[in-house]
């Protein structure tokens, strides 16, 4: 009986571990040999049937604006799925101020430091052509030579489906742009912050959680896929970078190392 938990226990085990290694490109390899021409897949990312709120107001922009990733928590269990997090998203809005759908542009399932499950996994979100709604709502930045020359061609629509869509030049003021419209959100599902009032998910003292070295892996993938598709992306930053908030949690303190392992592939990133 015993020999049979056994068998049973390293069955499981090395279902898990191929779950986990399944998304990624040429794991464990540091400088893995990819094909030069797009698309180049470091880590493979899942498509997702979202609901939208098709009342609700969105804008669509060229993609050369983009320069930044911004790096998240979701502040939730680490099991939440994707979908589960686009309800989150779809529920905060009001009659007046509707989400269209979930803000970031991709989310990673993974589990924490010491942990297996959930298994590791990248997903889009909200289409990298539809600006994000994660950066905040009033933080604006510095834009680049690049940046000013897209903006002025006035290729950015804000509207509904269905509607042609109108140039806001209030996403831009003296001189800064709004971040949403320069950035895309990466949301690493769960919640590495301590435990508070404002914060019901967040982990004791006694337990704090931390990415694992798989996690830290996986952003730095798609980081650096990003930015093989997009040169003009040089810059990962993280949510507090841009508004007074614990978001992305103890994540903050990797970003450093996230731009380290994303060398391995290739990229550089301020």
């Amino acid at each position: 009986m015993k020999f049979c938990f056994l068998l049973l226990f390293v069955f499981q085990m090395s279902w898990a571990f191929a779950q986990v290694q399944d998304d990624c490109i040429h794991c464990g390899q540091m400088k893995p040999e990819v094909n030069k021409n797009w698309p180049i897949e470091y880590i493979k990312v899942h498509e997702v049937n979202y609901k939208r709120n098709h009342h609700a107001s969105f804008c669509k922009r060229p993609v050369e604006i983009i320069d930044t990733i911004v790096i998240h928590h979701s502040e939730t269990p680490n099991t939440d799925s994707p979908e589960r997090i686009n309800d989150y998203h779809l529920n905060r809005g009001s009659d007046s101020d509707p989400w269209y759908m979930i803000g970031y542009s991709y989310v990673l399932n993974t589990p924490y430091s010491g942990q297996i499950f959930p298994r590791l996994k990248m997903s889009e979100g909200r289409p990298i052509e539809i600006v994000g709604a994660h950066a905040g709502s009033n933080a604006f930045v510095p834009m680049t030579e690049e940046q000013k020359k897209v903006w002025a061609k006035k290729e950015i629509k804000c509207g509904k489906e269905g509607e042609e869509g109108v140039f806001d030049p209030t996403l831009v003021k003296d001189g800064k742009i709004k971040a949403n419209l320069s950035t895309v959100g990466l949301v690493v599902v769960g919640n590495y912050a301590p435990f508070s009032k404002h914060n019901p998910n967040g982990y004791s003292s006694k337990n704090p959680r931390y990415p694992s070295r798989a996690t830290l892996d996986s952003v730095a993938r798609m980081a650096c896929q990003l930015q093989k598709k997009y040169p003009l992306i040089k810059n990962v930053k993280w949510h507090s970078y841009y508004h007074s908030t614990t978001c992305p949690g103890n994540l903050k303190s990797y970003i450093g190392q996230i731009k380290n392992l994303a060398r391995n592939y290739g990229c550089e990133f301020n």
